[in-house]
């Protein structure tokens, strides 16, 4: 039997940061994952700590964009149909809350997490030399319809001004070409955000934070968090040779987490936003230097140490469904237009699922009437980001500490 205070399920960004930070803390931690560390979702999302980020990602309500993604024709969402009648009742939800008035109102508490996610990931990093991944060269958006920008620069200027984002628009092809050399004359306008991180190669920040907490005494085991039971003196989980046990579990198993929590009472109406990326080499004589989201196709491009990386919008689909990187066809010859690339550098696109809540809050707190069974998953789009910053509210609640921040939007009990 391997005991330990906490047992860990998931291995991806939120999981390690959850497993160091309890490490850190003093409480033996083991961390638990059918698979090594970071090989799902975390391995290939488009590298960005989204300081800016203080809005979730809404679901589009004007009728032009439904009518475009029932049809296939939106590159930056894409329905997998067979999988839609299951999807309903996450997708309902996900709709009244994406209303402008709701939404925005979403900012607030959503804002209290976005704001502290370097300061988290500063102690994190602590010890490594994971700092040597990062580059602050900011995000930019790129418009390419007038009225989208000018939508958009009114939401973005509201964002700003409430929760203090320094910002630039850049308007007309010499402006843009300031931060785009090499781009194309496609973008009427781009606005520049300028305190996001950007990550060269995320699985290999990971791996950083993952062997800090193997020093520090952490344990890693391979095993299947869905035979997680309970013992009279708290949880287990079957082991290759033996148990794993722990007083406590935490439960960050992203896209297979509501799998988990379904079996211990809590039936939550996740959704699935699939992500494909691919890599191109780079032109030597037009070089790629900046992290650029083309809001009207739903795609972002961003240099990478494997080289530049096309990662595509949302396709809601199961769990099971096979990859269908249907948007990775659409976009690559519209990114090809808009920039340089050279030949794909995989065979196959990568794929990760995105475990999102309809209400766009991720689900962080004591899974209700379970002692000392904590739920960290549903973060959406932001996992990389909030990574840390879940870690340290994970870590607070179970040294029994009053939290920093207003809890209740995220807890368990509000479904």
């Amino acid at each position: 039997m391997r005991k330990a205070e906490v047992l860990v399920l998931g291995a991806g960004i939120v999981g390690v940061s959850t497993a160091l930070e309890l490490q850190r803390r003093g409480i033996g931690t083991i961390l638990i994952d059918v698979q090594q560390p970071g090989l799902g979702a975390s391995f290939g999302n488009s590298g960005v700590i989204q300081r800016e980020a203080v809005l979730p990602y809404a679901m589009p309500r004007n009728a032009l964009t439904l009518i475009s993604t029932i049809m296939g024709r939106n590159t930056a969402a894409r329905l997998h149909w067979p999988s839609i009648p299951a999807m309903l009742p996450f997708l309902a939800r996900y709709w009244w809350h994406s209303s402008k008035t709701r939404h925005h109102a979403l900012a607030n508490p959503y804002a209290t997490l976005i704001e502290r996610c370097m300061v988290t990931y500063e102690r994190a990093m602590e010890g490594t030399d994971a700092k040597k991944l990062m580059s602050p060269d900011g995000i930019l958006d790129g418009y390419r319809s007038r009225r989208a920008f000018e939508a958009a620069r009114r939401e973005a200027d509201l964002m700003a001004e409430r929760f203090n984002l320094p910002l630039t628009h850049l308007e007309g092809t010499e402006a843009i070409r300031q931060v785009l050399p090499h781009i194309a004359p496609e973008f009427c306008a781009v606005t520049q955000y300028y305190q996001s991180v950007i990550i060269s190669d995320p699985h290999a920040l990971l791996i950083k934070l993952f062997k800090k907490f193997k020093k520090l005494g952490g344990q890693f085991a391979l095993a299947d968090a869905m035979d997680l039971t309970r013992t009279q003196t708290g949880y287990s989980v079957p082991g290759k040779a033996r148990p794993l046990e722990g007083t406590h579990v935490v439960n960050a198993l992203g896209a297979h987490a509501a799998l988990l929590s379904a079996k211990f009472g809590l039936k939550l109406p996740i959704g699935l936003k699939r992500g494909y990326h691919i890599h191109f080499e780079p032109d030597p004589d037009a070089p790629f230097t900046a992290t650029l989201a083309d809001q009207d196709y739903g795609y972002v491009l961003t240099p990478k140490a494997a080289g530049i990386r096309l990662t595509t919008g949302a396709e809601f689909a199961s769990l099971t469904t096979p990859p269908s990187p249907v948007q990775v066809e659409q976009t690559e010859p519209i990114a090809r237009k808009l920039h340089p690339l050279g030949r794909r550098l995989e065979t196959t696109p990568w794929m990760g699922n995105r475990p999102c809540m309809p209400d766009m809050m991720p689900v962080i707190g004591q899974m209700p009437d379970q002692k000392n069974h904590w739920c960290a998953f549903g973060h959406g789009h932001q996992g990389l980001t909030l990574g840390p910053v879940t870690a340290d509210i994970i870590a607070d609640a179970i040294e029994g500490k009053s939290p920093k921040l207003n809890l209740e939007p995220f807890s368990p009990n509000r479904f």
